[in-house]
């Protein structure tokens, strides 16, 4: 059973049940340019009561064990800012985890929005035998929050006396999966934000028309 870390989150903060229907904004609809590198495709799209949420998995990955996800939400902030959204996720979470520790946390501003990013690791969820490993960013625009989060899902690991997750028990796994994520921070703080222009590839220009064949003139 996979959790569902932001929908948990709205809703233990009321966002679901305090939100009129005329909560809904143009700004639910932020394009989002997802990381290369996977052929993702969206699962799970919802949108209503001021929220929009999308999943994605790579192609080849099952909805229930699936190893990597992508959620994205965009909801009314209700007075938090990026960091403290990111703060109650990270609480929330942590109920539910033998080991749980964070890096990475990265404030900034672009654009005059302000955002935080933060990467969370779950050494077991609860008493199943896997872990996560969330890094999330959250963007505050007006008063709306853009949250996407970059989630893998892996066999239980342990995180070391100086805090350090251990996630493939020493092995090249580990080391692999740390690029990983040290990739997908870098999407998150580099390209992902509210009002990016997404730029389609630019399609190839049209072959020149056949030219039809020319016949001899015939003589009289």
């Amino acid at each position: 059973m996979s959790i569902r870390f932001l929908q948990a989150i709205a809703l233990a903060l009321g966002v679901v049940a305090s939100l009129p229907a005329s909560a809904e904004a143009p700004t639910l609809r932020w394009p989002l340019p997802l990381p290369a590198g996977q052929p993702w495709r969206i699962v799970d799209l919802r949108e209503g009561n001021g929220i929009r949420h999308e999943e994605y998995i790579p192609r080849g990955q099952g909805i229930e064990d699936y190893r990597d996800r992508i959620v994205v939400q965009r909801m009314v902030s209700q007075n938090l800012n990026p960091e403290t959204y990111l703060a109650h996720v990270s609480a929330g979470l942590r109920a539910h985890c033998s080991e749980l520790t964070t890096s990475g946390l990265f404030a900034s501003e672009r654009d005059g929005l302000p955002s935080a990013a933060l990467t969370v690791y779950c050494s077991r969820f609860g008493s199943r035998n896997y872990g996560y490993v969330v890094a999330q960013k959250a963007v505050l625009d007006g008063d709306h929050l853009f949250v996407v989060e970059r989630e893998w899902r892996l066999p239980a690991f342990r995180i070391d006396a100086t805090g350090l997750p251990q996630l493939g028990s020493g092995s090249p796994d580990d080391e692999a999966i740390k690029r990983e994520v040290r990739l997908a921070v870098r999407w998150l703080v580099e390209q992902v934000q509210p009002g990016a222009e997404v730029i389609a590839p630019t399609p190839p220009p049209p072959p020149p028309p056949a030219r039809l064949p020319q016949h001899p003139k015939r003589r009289s």
